[in-house]
């Protein structure tokens, strides 16, 4: 086999793993609320709201998102 070959098969070979590898990654089994609850935002908001409120949510997005999480775990 020539190296242009090997050198193609090669790079498809990983283009359908990482195309795999995402469509698998994409939703977890159990999202739990959060996961659920931010889909669902992110489906309602994008585009223009999310730039709207991203301001106010920098530097502190991790402690939002965590504080958010652990709220929501203690719903019945």
């Amino acid at each position: 086999m020539s190296k242009v070959k090997i050198l193609s098969v090669a790079f498809g070979a990983t283009l359908a793993l990482s195309a795999f590898g995402s469509a698998f990654a994409a939703q977890p089994n159990n999202p739990g609320c959060f996961g659920r609850d931010r889909a669902a935002w992110i489906a309602a908001n994008s585009g223009a709201a999310w730039g709207a409120i991203a301001s106010d949510r920098a530097g502190d997005n991790g402690a939002i998102n965590q504080a958010y999480k652990i709220w929501c775990e203690a719903q019945p």
